[in-house]
Formats: C-alpha cells, structure tokens, sequence
C-alpha cells in the first residue's frame, strides 16, 4: 500500500492555496487575501505539526510513516519544499503588486513617498502608533527579552559612528490596521505600517544622533503543542492552564528573517534566540506576517473581490415544521456560507424554549470574529 506522508502532504495542499493567488481570473485582492491564508497556514503548520516533528528528531532510527527516512531526515525534506514555496510565494507578491499598479494603486515604501504624503503619514504616526511603540535597546550582557508568537519585530541597526553600533527591537503594533491608504488624485496609494514606524526611525532612536539606521522585518515560531503531565494532584482545568503557560515558552522551531538583514545583525538575533539549527532558519522578503493580508483592503472597487451570492434556504426547512421534528425524521446537512445559518440560530431558539430539551451541546470550530 502506498502511503503519502502527512506533513509533505499538507504541503502540497497549502501549495494550492498559493496557486489561488497566481490565478489571474481571481479578483486581485482576493488573491491577496490568498496569500495571507496560505501564510496563516504555513504558522499553523511550524507551530503544531513541525513542532512535534522536531519531538521525534531524538529517535534517530525510527522511520515515518509514508516517507522513507527519520524525523530529521523528513524535516530537512519538509525545508527544501518550504523554501521553493517560499520563492513562489515572493514571486506571487511582485506580480499582485504589477497588476495593482495597472489600476494605479500603488503600494509604496519609507523611501517612495512624497513630501506632502511624508507629512500625513508623521501625523498618523504621532496620533495612533508613537504611544504604542516600545522600542528595546539590546545589550549582549542582559537577557534577550521574550518574543511574542504572533507578533512581527523590526531588527534595528544603528549606526552613531564608525565604531559604535547599536541593535534594537522594534514590535509592529497589532491594534491597527497594517494598511494604511492615501488617496491621491487619479491613483491610490498604501503603505504597510512596517514602513510608516521605518520613516520614523530617525525621530525614534534620535537621542542616539545616528548617522545611519535601518529596520529589518523577522518573525518567531515557537512550539504550540500541550504536554498535560501525570501529576495526579492537579485537576485537568489545572494541567491545561499549566501547559498552556509553558507553551508561551516553547522551543523555537522557525525564525523567518529579511534576507538582506546585515549578518552582524543576523547573528546576534540567532544567537540570542537560541536558534541552533539551519532548518529553522527561512530567509524571506522583506515584509512577514502575511496573515494580516487576509484583511487587505479593496479601496471600494467591487471587482477586486468576489460578490456575495445570496443564502439558499435548505429545502428541508421551508415548511412551518418544528426543526427537532425534521431532524428526528433524517439527517440535514448544511453547506456554509452557500445555505443560510438562520437555520442553526432557529434549531437553537427551538431548543431552549423546547420544555422537553434537557441540554444543548455544541461544537464550534473556527467562528468569524463577529459571530
């Protein structure tokens, strides 16, 4: 029997997650928004599948299933796919950014913007994101502070002299949008937040008087599985909290950086992460975190996304029939977002004012936001 490994099969799976956002019949930022699945995917993956991978790496002689090697021999497979998804995926970025230009929106950067854009974009940057800006200073004598799983850093490098040079953190605040768009006459234009704290770098660090300074975009993976021990005198509840609060300290399984991030920069974040091993390591461009892309705006184009089709009702529920008596004559299965959910919010009100209903027990997997 042929079996086909789990891990390089979820691979080719989010592979085509990233031809979605190659498509050129897909509305553009709509394969935008493609490109932030496909990333939110490939955390996901690190976090957990990777994670436990990397667990197994200890058992040197033990085969995997469907694949013909050990754990690390997988794992070094697993990089080689990354890296060519990696490369699709910078390729797939440039050629959504070429087609918005053909509508003239225009994505820019720190050095691309005018002086009259230069001026609203310090205005935004001292009205919503100065106060929420914690720049950290790093010294090879004190402890490398502990990063954030979710979140994306700017490695700074500041130049005083010839002699003197400084590094630094910088977190990208995640409570506004990383989009921020400046409508000029007969063309739009955006620039990513990273950029924005990038222009502003100088006025950040100026107590330093440096005669140089640049900002290089990283992200940290951490393991995300949960080890519930064998202690016989906690509660579950209490085993679960614990393991959740060790989890923030997992070990790092990937550290993907800027690829022209200096190497004097690059090795100081290596080591103080504590990243010792190159498989970890996925040099990419110079913007991560593409899950915030899931939200990339569509300017109030209506062709740059796809239209809302309207709720079927299923035809099982058009009738006055109680829902619980349907149901107890068949199985109904429901196909979200092409049948109404109304259905499920009718089942639940039926059931609560049901005197016969003792418990209502759900699942709930993944729910939108405002649901």
């Amino acid at each position: 029997m042929n079996i086909i490994n789990r891990e390089l099969s979820w691979l080719s799976f989010n592979e085509r997650v990233l031809q979605e956002a190659l498509d050129p019949i897909v509305p553009l930022t709509e394969r935008m928004r493609f490109l932030g699945i496909y990333s939110n995917n490939m955390d996901e993956f690190y976090r957990v599948r990777v994670a436990n991978l990397k667990r197994l790496e200890h058992l040197k002689k033990q085969k995997i299933d469907g694949f013909n090697g050990n754990a690390e021999q997988l794992y070094q497979e697993i990089r080689k796919v990354v890296m060519k998804q990696q490369k699709q995926f910078e390729n797939a970025f440039i050629l959504i950014k070429d087609d918005f230009e053909k509508e003239n929106i225009f994505m820019l950067n720190e050095s691309k913007v005018s002086n009259k854009q230069s001026i609203i974009i310090k205005d935004y940057f001292n009205e919503n994101l100065k106060h929420v800006i914690f720049p950290i200073i790093l010294e090879k004598k004190n402890n490398f502070p502990r990063l954030r799983d979710y979140a994306i850093y700017l490695a700074v490098k500041i130049v005083e002299s010839k002699n003197k040079i400084r590094f630094a953190l910088i977190q990208i605040p995640s409570e506004y949008s990383r989009f921020f768009v400046l409508n000029e006459e007969n063309r739009i234009d955006f620039i990513l937040i990273d950029d924005i704290i990038r222009l502003q770098l100088k006025e950040i660090f100026s107590i330093f008087n440096p005669i140089e300074i640049m900002a290089y975009t990283f992200k940290f993976t951490r393991d995300a599985e949960l080890d519930i021990d064998d202690d016989l005198s906690l509660s579950f509840f209490d085993k679960i909290e614990k393991s959740l609060k060790q989890r923030k300290k997992g070990d790092p399984v990937r550290f993907v950086f800027d690829s022209k991030m200096p190497s004097d920069l690059l090795k100081f974040l290596i080591k103080s992460l504590g990243i010792n091993s190159t498989n970890n390591k996925i040099p990419g461009g110079r913007y991560h975190n593409f899950k915030d892309f899931m939200s990339f705006p569509d300017f109030n184009i209506k062709k740059f996304r796809y239209q809302p089709e309207p709720k079927q009702a299923h035809p099982l529920f058009l009738s006055e029939k109680s829902h619980i008596d349907i149901i107890f004559e068949q199985d109904v299965l429901l196909h979200f977002p092409y049948q109404k959910f109304d259905h499920v919010v009718d089942l639940l009100r039926e059931a609560a004012l049901d005197p016969k209903v003792k418990d209502i027990k759900i699942n709930i997997y993944r729910i939108a936001k405002n649901s």
